[in-house]
């Protein structure tokens, strides 16, 4: 099974996760809601699903490994800097952003 292919299978899990570590790791004062939390998980989410599913040539797949895509951003890109932008407006340090994108430690079984 493929990355992609667990994200979409284990959807709704995986926004469960992400919601409960951002929760976790944000501060008290902070405006982001539940709901809000599990939208921006999920729409992180489809788009990391979808761009390992877009198909690249050999010249794009070597400059991508390399990080030489300065110059044009996927969508997943435009969406990750939303949704940091979004954090850091609701109060979020940026250790916390960053953080928001570990996979939390024990992954429980499904």
């Amino acid at each position: 099974m493929s990355l992609a292919d667990f994200i979409e299978a284990d959807f709704h899990g995986l926004i469960d996760d992400w919601t409960e570590c951002a929760l976790a790791i944000s501060r008290k004062d902070s405006h982001l809601s539940d709901t809000k939390l599990r939208n921006s998980s999920a729409e992180i989410l489809t788009a990391i699903a979808a761009d390992m599913r877009a198909s690249q040539d050999a010249t794009q797949k070597e400059a991508n490994s390399r990080g030489d895509n300065r110059g044009s951003l996927s969508g997943f890109d435009r969406i990750a800097r939303h949704h940091a932008d979004g954090r850091l407006s609701h109060g979020f340090a940026f250790d916390d952003v960053v953080a928001e994108f570990r996979a939390p430690l024990p992954i429980r079984a499904r």
